[in-house]
């Protein structure tokens, strides 16, 4: 304090000249943030299946896979048709070369690497299901519906029923050359484009309006299948490529203003089909185009903060500057995480509200005790401001520290965007220290008032109203009533408890739940899983052993013995793996021969049955050593991974120690995820008694005594156990998409508790009130502050309940209870632990008679 104040006070115009500088460079790193998805930001790098992902990633594919369906809608039965056929290789072309697709990865029925295998009179004959040499007519149709069946891709690239066919691709994380990070966000818009294609009847050709690098007028620079004349036309920038000097391609970029559109009809438009996306990055595209809608709730919150302050201030200009505030601290968290090299990835898009709630928290308090100090105490604008600093600039600091601490917990949990995420929120626990700790203080001295009387009254006949309800809510430190206050808060605790048993780590539904069920993406994925016997969701189950395994009886016949207990498991789609397609092809040596659907022992025979799956096909390495199983989930739910998962381990312990197979999980986006939910589940508990542990610490620090750790942390932990229960109840699992409102919860909580009994404990202590008069003075200062905070960022959040992001209306109905939750916790359950833990000091009597007129 003696280091501060002087320099928020004495040179307040020093001070507002520092933080305005600091304001204007901030905003402008701000304005440059991006949105910055990334895959292998959401895998724990160092857990056991991931480094199995990474070690076989390159030969069997990642996780990071994309599914591009094309569906009959038409009156024709099946995709053997002259016009599905075209719109498919159409497809699979566009999706072959699309930016950061692993080409060696792309399948489909045009690709050469989809093949078939059949017996003939002299021995075998293959080749691919479409030949090269494909026309639309209808005895080529009819020989590639023959293929499909020879090939056994029914289910996986064509539909159950063969009405749909499917492209298959993996996306790379970073360019194989240039090593530069894959744009989720542009390749969720190109893969729209993609749909647009085949669904839009009119296309959009950009062309030069003049001559620019060696190209004529009238090049054709891009082409979209959307009208791209939006507001902001003139200002985007427009890629495409010319000839360098060494005969390669060189990119540039131009703006829309030099562009002119010409629209013409679709030529690959065809009314009878639709198209299905799923996959990581289409989903991240999907999120992140919902960010705009998000910062538009933003601006509501900012709105309904700004309307509800004023009524509670009755000044427009009082209530203006911790808005104003709350703003410049969320400018200030966006600017340093560009600063430090971040951006802002879709699954934190929630954080700036987060920032923005605890700002106005601390907001509320200071501009409380400033209207406090103004109303009953008569003092202007600047001495008011200096006595509110003095008063709560200690609890404050102490409440901002057990944020900071409750955010740093989580980076103990080693995944890099939940990492990014804590320090997303640290960064504007900073902001918020100096915006509303020092730069509201500072504004408030100029904040005269035309009116004092006025004013003042406004004050008054509000405290009028509140008063009584301050006096019959003291009654809570009676000690009988603490008492059943205290067992109702026990029964409480036991229930949350007892329902928070059910509570599962990982996903509750199909699809992608950060979205609604009705989504475009969520009706996709739900399709494709009613059409094929595959989706996007597979784990991948590495089976090692010996170079050229697939040809030694004993360790294929073991790898397709867990592929049939795979295959039965509930929860499993499908499966796939090399000795399943070994034993078809044996069997077609014995004109398939139902008896005789078995892998042959001697290895010469085998040698034969693996011939037609090079390395390529991502059915085995390139010494076979090592031969990966392909699980099909029918879902990724918490429940369907732990089931899966508990059979594979079950089947692993059943093996001898001398087994010639050793399985490795895992890979596969299923995998991956299996991976995340046992990292969150091993280091949940750590991180919560860390976090429980540092709050704990800050709070005994700031009050120094049992009594204040009670008070303060018991109440917190409490709200910590319903809201889990909460979670329960609205079938929410613990994901990293929402594991950091745990800490936020815990930072809203302590911020009640601190300013609560910071009073009442000065008011006992130090003036040597009745513990029922001091609490009914509390609730009068600091109290009525807590409600209307509560209050406030209750209603905002309530909006989130129309946004189209479902973890949005997830969490708006979970941070709502929370609010309310935590500030009747803050103001039933202290009070009651202060009736039998708080006491005040032993005084002489001069010092009692000097206390006691104090309160006069």
């Amino acid at each position: 304090m003696r280091l501060t104040e002087p320099l928020i006070f004495s040179k307040r115009w020093l001070t507002l000249g520092v933080m305005g500088v600091l304001t204007v460079l901030l905003a402008w790193q701000a304005a440059q943030l991006r949105i910055d998805a990334g895959f292998e930001k959401q895998i724990p790098l160092e857990h056991d299946y991931i480094k199995i992902y990474k070690k076989y990633e390159q030969e069997f594919g990642g996780a990071n896979v994309t599914l591009v369906a094309l569906r009959q809608t038409g009156p024709e039965a099946d995709i053997y048709t002259p016009e599905f056929m075209a719109s498919l290789r159409t497809l699979t072309t566009a999706v072959f070369y699309m930016p950061g697709m692993d080409r060696s990865r792309v399948s489909s029925l045009f690709t050469p690497n989809v093949r078939y295998l059949e017996v003939v009179e002299g021995g075998f004959r293959g080749g691919n299901v479409v030949p090269a040499d494909f026309r639309p007519t209808q005895e080529s149709l009819q020989r590639v519906r023959a293929n499909v069946e020879k090939a056994g891709i029914v289910g996986r690239l064509v539909g159950n029923n063969h009405d749909a066919a499917m492209v298959y691709g993996e996306l790379l994380e970073r360019h194989p050359v240039t090593g530069e990070r894959l744009d989720y966000v542009d390749t969720a818009h190109r893969l729209e484009e993609v749909r647009r294609r085949f669904t839009r009847q009119t296309k959009f050709e950009l062309r030069l309006i003049e001559p620019r690098d060696g190209l004529p007028a009238g090049h054709v620079v891009a082409t979209r299948y959307h009208d791209p004349r939006g507001l902001m036309f003139r200002f985007e920038d427009f890629e495409y490529e010319i000839t360098g000097a060494d005969g390669g391609t060189v990119d540039r970029t131009v703006k829309g203003g030099a562009l002119e559109v010409v629209e013409l009809d679709n030529p690959d438009y065809n009314p009878n089909v639709d198209v299905h996306i799923i996959g990581f990055a289409k989903a991240v595209g999907d999120i992140a185009d919902s960010a705009i809608e998000v910062f538009s709730f933003f601006g509501l919150t900012v709105f309904l903060v700004f309307l509800l302050l004023a009524y509670y201030c009755g000044s427009l200009k009082v209530a203006l500057l911790p808005t104003a505030c709350g703003i410049l601290a969320v400018v200030w968290e966006l600017g340093l995480l560009h600063l430090f090299g971040y951006g802002l990835d879709p699954f934190a898009v929630l954080m700036p509200f987060i920032v923005l709630a605890i700002s106005t928290s601390h907001g509320i308090q200071i501009t409380n005790f400033w209207l406090l100090e103004s109303a009953d105490n008569g003092l202007g604008a600047f001495d008011a401001a200096v006595a509110t600093y003095r008063r709560l600039v200690i609890p404050g600091i102490s409440a901002l520290a057990t944020n900071l601490v409750g955010f740093g917990t989580l980076l103990l949990i080693p995944i890099d965007i939940i990492r990014e995420m804590a320090l997303n929120a640290m960064f504007g626990l900073v902001a918020i220290i100096l915006c509303k700790k020092v730069l509201l203080p500072c504004l408030l001295t100029f904040a005269h008032l035309k009116n004092p009387g006025k004013f003042r009254e406004h004050q008054h006949r509000r405290d009028r109203v509140l008063d009584p309800v301050w006096h019959k809510l003291a009654k809570i430190t009676d000690r009988p009533v603490a008492a059943i206050v205290l067992l109702a808060g026990a029964a409480l605790w036991a229930g949350g408890l007892y329902v928070a048993q059910d509570l599962k780590i990982g996903e509750l539904h199909d699809g992608v739940p950060e979205l609604r069920p009705t989504s475009r993406y969520n009706v996709d994925s739900a399709q494709i899983v009613n059409d094929f016997s595959i989706g996007v969701d597979v784990l991948k189950v590495v089976g090692e052993g010996t170079a050229d395994g697939c040809i030694e009886h004993d360790i294929i016949s073991l790898i397709d013995r867990f592929g049939w207990r795979m295959a039965n498991t509930d929860g499993v789609q499908s499966t796939l793996s090399l000795p399943k397609l070994q034993r078809q092809v044996f069997n077609s040596y014995v004109e398939s021969n139902p008896k005789l659907n078995a892998l042959p022992r001697d290895s010469a025979a085998l040698v034969v049955t693996v011939q037609p799956f090079p390395s390529s096909t991502g059915l085995l390495n390139k010494d076979c050593s090592a031969i990966p199983v392909l699980v099909f989930t029918q879902d990724h739910k918490a429940e369907t991974i732990d089931h899966i998962i508990e059979s594979i381990e079950a089947f692993m312990a059943e093996l001898p120690p001398d087994a010639p197979v050793k399985f490795k999980l895992a890979t596969g986006n299923v995998g991956v995820m299996a991976a995340v939910n046992d990292v969150i589940e091993d280091t949940e508990a750590t991180v919560l008694i860390w976090l429980f542990l540092g709050i704990g610490l800050c709070v005994f620090l700031s009050f120094r005594s049992l009594a204040g750790l009670v008070c303060v942390l018991v109440p917190l932990a409490l709200v910590h156990v319903v809201s889990y229960a909460v979670m329960v109840w609205l079938e929410i699992g613990v994901k990293f998409s929402n594991l950091a409102v745990a800490a936020f919860a815990a930072g809203i909580g302590v911020d009640y508790g601190i300013y609560i009994y910071s009073i009442l404990e000065e008011n006992v202590i130090e003036k040597g009130m009745r513990l029922r008069e001091a609490y009914a003075d509390t609730l009068h200062q600091t109290g009525k502050a807590v409600i209307f905070t509560a209050a406030t960022l209750a209603a905002t959040v309530c909006t989130w309940m129309f946004s189209e992001l479902q973890f949005q209306v997830d969490m708006g109905i979970l941070l709502t209870m929370m609010f309310i939750a935590n500030a009747f916790a803050a103001a039933l359950l202290l009070p009651a632990f202060a009736a039998f833990l708080l006491r005040p000091k032993a005084r002489s009597a001069d010092e009692g008679a000097a206390a006691v007129a104090a309160t006069q």
